[in-house]
This record gives structure tokens, C-alpha cells and sequence, in this order.
């Protein structure tokens, strides 16, 4: 095929036609023409802004025969080889790909000769986080004391993750995403170069969807043209790129605003059945909430809102910034998790129904100052309503002035006062039901005896019991408690404890003292004890 993408067919090849890195391209200018290059560079920043178009024109211009004005000629012979990628001085290296200890120790050997045809050997590491530790260990000792022909341009996504001792011994460059602006200005060229017509508003959609990437709007511009061919409406864009117009999203939140439930999911269910996508509808939607909070705290600089939803925040809405701000942390949470979300339509419906719910906030210095609340707050009907109490922010509260309850609590009902005796001559019956349900600790309470009682707890004694009953009675107290509940017709607490007999636990310490130390930790360890 002999067509190229856009994104190939008009990459930059000099420092001025980079597109919104001026910044670093201007250094880069200045830096070969006061002959102060570096030995290595990172750079670093989002996908599709020119990281790796600008280390090829950095090694071109480096190597090429006849720069002009600090940019590459084009037309040398080292120019036209690194453009068609067969240059032996510039090589480009995959760190996803190539990211072993081995294939750093080949970049070793490598740099030690001298270059072919130009001034430098260049090595482009494209990804270069992706290096393990010993191969970025191999890399640091060429970077130490590099040989003065060699440079090395690194660029990352994740500079992070790219160890200290490296970024230390190169020059960083962080390259920043995109402005709308340039990117639109930049597509409207190409679109005037091609004589295709289009629609100033489609384009800047393009521009939005890309997300600070030129790459990526110069993709999404190709699809557009492969739809329309010669010419782009922006009602064409909006269904190629699946962007939601803004009175659906002014639609859902009127409906928010009005707490009808039924109605906000049914509008949801018609969105997904027209084919949008959950994300692309969130991500809209958040954009847009965004658009109003910052519209109802004042920026409005550089919003871009039709007159309806303008209109409608200027007079009939009700929210504040606070109420815009508190959907927007809610609605962004779902965005960030909705890739680990197994049923996204259903969580999508539970997320909309709990901001139809959402009471209004209250500037909490109203309430201070004795004035009326300038909202009027409607009381949830159930528990579901109420606002959490994590979601309010420090500055507002949801209800200022709870009503107390003015029914009186029911007076509980007189006991019956028992005594140890009565509890004595009930025992039989409590162990005859107990064996009954678990005939193992009634085999333990046998030999029991009834301490003490202090109208809640009752005191039993083990006698020649062990750690080991006390423990298996002490897992079923509960179970004991119910029975004693239900023949005594009160709740009693029941605590067990072992017989304190001093003789036996003389005679046990003298035989364990004369145990090796390890086997008493193994008994202190398990809790066991010694049988002769």
C-alpha cells in the first residue's frame, strides 16, 4: 500500500516544525549552537507529544553535513539514512523489547567504536523504564564515563520509574501535553493542505478526544476522513468519535435536579442502546460537571457551554458549587474504577440514582449567622437518602438542626431477681438440655462449681480442669448462655477459670524446670503440658 497515516506521512523533521514543545526544542537549538551538548538526555512525558520525533532530529541535526540554523538539512546523506531508519551511527532500541542485562552489555561493546559516516554514534532508547535494574545497572557505567563520540537520548512515559543514579547523569526534558488549541490550529492546516472542507467545531472535538496528544488526533482525524471523505460536518464527527452532545448530558442532570429516579435511568438505557460507551459517556459527563461547578463559582473564562445549559445554571438551578463538586468526586471515583467493575451498565444506574438522592449542601456560615438557609432541603423518606457523613464537605452541613425524638423510650419490663441458689437448684435441668446439644462440654461441667453470681455474671470453677477445657468452654459460652437464658427467663454472662492448686503447680514447675529450654518454649508455644 502506498498510502501513509497521517501521523507517519507528517512527522516533523525539524526543531520548528515540533508542534507545542517549544520549550524544549529552543534549548536544544541554543545547546548545538554554543556547541554544549550532553552525553545523555531523557525525555520524558504522555504518549503522542513528540518525544521520539524529537530525538531523531536531534541525532540528525548532530550528525548532518550541512545544518542550517541549527536545524537538519534533509537532503545529506546521514540525513536521508536516519529518516529511513538505516542510519549505522543513530540506532533506535525498544527498552520494552530489548531490556536485558545481555543486550546492555552488547550496547557496550558497541560503543567503543567509532562512528561511520557522522560525528556521534546515537542510541535512541524508546521506553526506557521498561529496562530491568541489572540492565540499567549495565547502563550506568557507560554513562559515567561515556567515550566523547557516544550519546545517549532515552524517552519515557514513566520517568518515575527510571532509577535517580540515571536521571542524574542526563539532562531531563518534560515534555507537556498539547493545548486544544494548537492542536486544532494544526489539523485546520492539514485539512487546508488535503482541500478537504470542514467544520471549525468538529475539529476542536477532534482536539478535546485526543487528550493533549497529537498522535492520537492525528489518528482519529484519519478515521473522520476515511467516513466523509471531502468534507467533515461536525454531526459526522460526533458519531464517528462517539462524543455526546451537551443537551443530553443538561437533560440528565435536569433530571437529577428534580429527583425523578425512574426517569434518570431510563434516559442511562436509551444512551447504552444508541450504542455509546459507558466510558465515553462518563468521561462527558464528568467534563461536564466539571463545566458547571466551575461556571457557578465564576471562572468562566474559558468554558465552552451553549446558552441552554447557561441559561438553566444562571436561573433554574438549584445546586451549588459545593453540590456540583460532591457529584463530581462520586462520578470521577466510578470513572477511575470502571475498568475493575464487572457489571459497569448496573453500577452505572446505582451511581445516577445516589446523586438523584443527594440533598443540597448549606453554607455552614448561614447557619452561624441565624440567617434562613438559602435553599430549601427536602427530608429523605428512607436511610438510603441521607448523606453519608464522609461525602459532606468540611465546609457545608446537610442538616443543621436535627429534630430530637420526642417519643419517650419504652421502660423495660422488671426482672426476675435470682440468686446463686436459684440458679444451683436449676443446674441439673441446664445440663440435661446442654447434653442434649453438645455432650462434650457438658462432660467438662460435671465436676464444675458455681462460685459466684452478681445478678449478671456467673462464676464457674474447673476442677482439675486444664488450659485446654478452659479454652473449648470459653468457645462455647454462647451456646451455654442460650440454654441458661431459656430455662432461667434472664440473660446471664457466664465466666469459667481453673482451680487454683498450688501443690500440683509446685510439683509442675520442678519437673519443667528440669526440661531443656527449647521443649519448654514448645510447651509454652502450643500450650501443652507435661504427662508422666
Amino acid at each position: 500500500m502506498s498510502y501513509q497515516i497521517l501521523s507517519l506521512k507528517l512527522r516533523p523533521q525539524r526543531f520548528d516544525e515540533v508542534v507545542g514543545q517549544m520549550h524544549v526544542t529552543r534549548t536544544l537549538q541554543n545547546a548545538i549552537g554554543l556547541d554544549r551538548v550532553a552525553h545523555g538526555y531523557i525525555f520524558s512525558g504522555p504518549r503522542g507529544v513528540g518525544k521520539t520525533t524529537t530525538a531523531r532530529i536531534l541525532a540528525k541535526v548532530l550528525n548532518c553535513k550541512n545544518p542550517l540554523e541549527n536545524n537538519p538539512c534533509g537532503t545529506c546523506i546521514n540525513c536521508r539514512e536516519i529518516t529511513r531508519g538505516s542510519s549505522l551511527d543513530v540506532q533506535e532500541l525498544d527498552g520494552a523489547s530489548n531490556r536485558g542485562i545481555d543486550e546492555m552489555r552488547d550496547l557496550r561493546e558497541a560503543v567503543k567504536y567509532p562512528p561511520n559516516s557522522g560525528k556521534y554514534r546515537i542510541y535512541i532508547i524508546d521506553e526506557v523504564h521498561m529496562l530491568t535494574r541489572e540492565a540499567f545497572n549495565a547502563l550506568l557505567k557507560t554513562l559515567e564515563e561515556p567515550p566523547a563520540h557516544v550519546i545517549f537520548i532515552m524517552a519515557t512515559t514513566d520517568a518515575h520509574k527510571v532509577p535517580t543514579t540515571i536521571l542524574s547523569r542526563t539532562q531531563r526534558f518534560d515534555f507537556k501535553p498539547i493545548s486544544i488549541n494548537d492542536i486544532s490550529d494544526y489539523l485546520i492546516q492539514i485539512l487546508k493542505t488535503e482541500n478537504i472542507k470542514y467544520d471549525a467545531e468538529g475539529i476542536r472535538l477532534i482536539a478535546q478526544k485526543a487528550a493533549g496528544s497529537l498522535r492520537d488526533a492525528l489518528s482519529l482525524l484519519d478515521q473522520v476522513i476515511a467516513y466523509s471523505s471531502d468534507s467533515l460536518d461536525v454531526e459526522t464527527m460526533r458519531d464517528i468519535l462517539g462524543i455526546i452532545k451537551e443537551n443530553v448530558y443538561l437533560n440528565i442532570i435536569k433530571i437529577i435536579d428534580k429527583r425523578d429516579n425512574e426517569k434518570v435511568v431510563y434516559q442511562l438505557n436509551q444512551l447504552i442502546n444508541a450504542g455509546f460507551a459507558i466510558s465515553d459517556f462518563i468521561s462527558g459527563f464528568n467534563e461536564y460537571l466539571r463545566n458547571c461547578m466551575l461556571q457557578k463559582a465564576g471562572d468562566s473564562a474559558e468554558i465552552n457551554m451553549s446558552d441552554n445549559s447557561l441559561g438553566w445554571l444562571q436561573t433554574a438551578c438549584r445546586f451549588t458549587t459545593a453540590d456540583f463538586l460532591r457529584m463530581l468526586d462520586l462520578s470521577l471515583q466510578f470513572e477511575s474504577n470502571l475498568k475493575f467493575i464487572q457489571q459497569p451498565h448496573i453500577a452505572m444506574e446505582a451511581l445516577f440514582i445516589k446523586l438523584s438522592m443527594m440533598d443540597s449542601s448549606i453554607d455552614i456560615a448561614q447557619i452561624l449567622s441565624g440567617e434562613e438557609p438559602t435553599t430549601v432541603l427536602e427530608q429523605p423518606t428512607s436511610i438510603e437518602q441521607s448523606k453519608p457523613l464522609e461525602n459532606i464537605p468540611l465546609t457545608e452541613i446537610s442538616d443543621p438542626t436535627p429534630t430530637p425524638s420526642v417519643e419517650s423510650e419504652p421502660k423495660p419490663e422488671t426482672e426476675q431477681i435470682l440468686t446463686l441458689e436459684d440458679i444451683t437448684n436449676s443446674w441439673s435441668k441446664i445440663i440435661a438440655q446442654l447434653e442434649k446439644k453438645n455432650s462434650k462440654i457438658v462432660h467438662f461441667l460435671e465436676e464444675a462449681k458455681l462460685c459466684s453470681f452478681d445478678g449478671k455474671q456467673l462464676l464457674i470453677e474447673i476442677i482439675n480442669g486444664h488450659r485446654f477445657h478452659l479454652k473449648t468452654l470459653d468457645k462455647d459460652a454462647g451456646q451455654i448462655e442460650s440454654v441458661m437464658n431459656d430455662i432461667l427467663n434472664q440473660k446471664i454472662r457466664i465466666k469459667f477459670h481453673i482451680q487454683d492448686n498450688s501443690e500440683k503447680k509446685t510439683e509442675k514447675k520442678k519437673a519443667e524446670s528440669t526440661e531443656h529450654p527449647l521443649f519448654m518454649k514448645v510447651l509454652e508455644t502450643f500450650e501443652g503440658e507435661i504427662i508422666r
